[in-house]
């Protein structure tokens, strides 16, 4: 029955990225999640993309910017790695081609993924999202679930059709430059159970920035955060274009890209963090003696809910601490303790599945429902209300910090028990602060 449940799942085209995680086996029947039929897998020979090397040669530049992006770390990542075996390990294989899919996409469009260690896999296929993969699609089959589809050939696509090459002939998608793009990946089912994994193009797509047409590139294909123009080159001998889309994909993963060392994409990371957020707070001291603290958060950066992605990995939480004048803390909540741990008490934005028996969990392949959504929708806010009892009269300094973490230290310290292999420990960043004095 193992080998017959996974020869099911390998038809699946909609080759699911779960992010450190991937679809759950469950006997639950499985809610309907598209209207079509899908279509059959596609299936090429090794050695049907390019090696990206082979593009550097013409597009030195974006392949520089590729290289330190984590499109291209998508495979070889030391924090996927560890989750991927471990859904693995618990669905005997079957989340192989599911989660592994996106993130080596060409290996599992050339029949080299399986085995899950990857040991089939030529050097093309190790290069994570690669050049070719991309620069080949020609459509989509479903806007969910990985479903680009692929014509990989002397034909590569793109969002413009009068470049010229001597080594291929160029062609215009009509999608590259569209959010349909990234969020036939960036939009994941679970395909099971129906739970909505990862959401961002959904999310996208019917708030004010899908509606206005600002779309994933206009904001992470910039070297900064907003709609800009950078100009140049596509290729060495290319035209002159008022602008070249910038191939980092920058987002929220400084603590990766530092640990990569990878210094100037981690800033830029940490510039996309701090252009999503901003705090806003209003302070009563009540007759007796509490101090009513309420603090709205505004998503005023980002094009979708923040955070967003693989949420029930990354947290976004409230800092608080209201200082004495002699300096002594009176309250303190979201602090980070000696083990790197985040206050379990403290307000977190963030979403959490709940499994097939209820439990909150942030593994995704468990996933049999939504458990815990708190993140703060675009161009909206949320608003977390503290009653701290201050101590005595006098002046109190109030500071109030918005943090984010690429993944949680639980997650690391779990990959170090089942591993051995002890990561590097994981750095906030603050996304935004406010500094407030009250008196009593």
């Amino acid at each position: 029955m193992k080998r017959l449940a996974l020869a099911v799942l390998t038809l699946i085209p909609t080759l699911v990225m779960l992010c450190c995680g991937a679809a759950a086996w469950s006997k639950t029947p499985a809610p309907a999640v598209a209207e079509t039929t899908p279509p059959k897998p596609q299936m090429f020979e090794p050695g049907a993309f390019d090696d990206p090397k082979v593009c550097s040669t013409c597009h030195s530049k974006i392949y520089e910017e590729w290289s330190k992006s984590m499109h291209a770390y998508a495979w070889t990542d030391q924090w996927y790695q560890p989750d991927f075996l471990l859904a693995h390990q618990q669905t005997n294989g079957g989340t192989d081609l599911l989660c592994g899919a996106c993130h080596a996409p060409i290996a599992a469009r050339t029949g080299q993924l399986p085995p899950a260690d990857g040991s089939k896999f030529d050097e093309t296929a190790r290069r994570g999202i690669s050049c070719d993969f991309c620069h080949t699609v020609t459509g989509f089959s479903q806007m969910y679930n990985m479903g680009h589809i692929s014509e990989p050939g002397k034909i590569k696509t793109g969002p413009r059709g009068d470049g010229k090459s001597f080594y291929h002939e160029v062609k215009n998608s009509g999608t590259h430059d569209k959010a349909d793009f990234c969020g036939s990946c960036h939009m994941v089912i679970h395909p099971v159970t129906g739970t909505h994994i990862i959401d961002t193009w959904e999310d996208w797509k019917t708030n004010e920035y899908g509606k206005q047409g600002i779309t994933c590139q206009n904001c992470h294909m910039t070297p900064t955060p907003g709609l800009q123009k950078t100009p140049g080159r596509a290729a060495l001998m290319g035209k002159e274009r008022d602008n070249i889309a910038f191939h980092s994909f920058v987002g929220g993963s400084s603590y990766h890209q530092d640990q990569m060392g990878n210094k100037k994409q981690a800033e830029l990371s940490r510039e996309v963090l701090r252009a999503a957020a901003r705090l806003q707070v209003a302070e009563k001291v009540i007759p007796d003696g509490t101090l009513e603290l309420t603090v709205d958060v505004h998503n005023v950066g980002a094009g979708h809910k923040i955070p967003t992605g693989t949420t029930y990995i990354r947290i976004m939480w409230l800092q608080v601490e209201v200082v004495d004048k002699a300096g002594k803390v009176v309250f303190s909540s979201g602090h980070v303790d000696s083990k790197n741990h985040v206050d379990p008490k403290a307000a977190f934005f963030r979403v959490l599945f709940r499994d097939a028996e209820g439990k909150l969990t942030d593994k995704s392949w468990l996933a049999h429902g939504i458990g815990y959504d708190r993140r703060i929708p675009a161009k909206g806010k949320d608003t977390e209300v503290y009653r701290i009892p201050l101590p005595a009269k006098g002046e109190y300094k109030v500071t109030t910090r918005l943090m984010y973490r690429s993944m949680t230290q639980e997650s690391l310290d779990n990959i170090f028990k089942r591993t051995g292999k002890r990561l590097p420990s994981v750095v906030s960043v603050e996304m935004a602060s406010i500094q407030t004095r009250v008196q009593l």
